[in-house]
């Protein structure tokens, strides 16, 4: 078994996936924040005799959270180990040298996967660069079809 190149398909795997996979938790982060925030600030006004200490710490705590330099949003996986011990032990390398299969094949599926999801991924951002569009709302496209004409759409 050629240790270096489990351990540089496992790496590959790792980094891609957590490219592909961070951007999506970061806007999830980024709503569920919002939503805590709005909801604490309802919480306040909803209940202005009740005192608000806990609150007041748990909204400043909302409001520092920076979802974008949160590294623990970098785990893919609760446990990266299990995907090293199948990489490493479970595809059982030394039985498939024994019996002559080709193992360079089992890499080559690994390094078509880290292409394939980079590839994805660059197609994700390149069809948000170029169509904006794609992502809005009903009531959004028709007030930007307004505006094209020059006129405004009530609220």
């Amino acid at each position: 078994m050629d240790r270096a190149r489990v351990l540089q398909s496992y790496r590959g795997l790792i980094r891609t996936i957590l490219k592909y996979e961070r951007p999506s938790k970061v806007a999830n982060w980024v709503t569920l924040q919002k939503t805590m925030i709005t909801k604490l600030e309802y919480f306040k006004k909803q209940n202005p005799k009740l005192p608000h200490q806990d609150t007041d710490r748990q909204l400043e705590s909302w409001k520092k959270l920076d979802p974008e330099k949160n590294k623990s949003l970098n785990l893919f996986i609760s446990d990266s180990k299990q995907l090293r011990s199948i990489l490493e032990n479970d595809l059982k390398w030394d039985d498939k040298i024994a019996q002559g299969q080709n193992v360079d094949g089992i890499f080559e599926h690994a390094f078509d996967i880290i292409k394939f999801l980079d590839s994805q991924r660059e197609y994700t951002e390149l069809v948000d660069r170029y169509n904006p569009g794609s992502k809005l709302t009903q009531n959004e496209k028709i007030k930007r079809t307004a505006n094209v004409v020059g006129l405004d759409v009530p609220a």
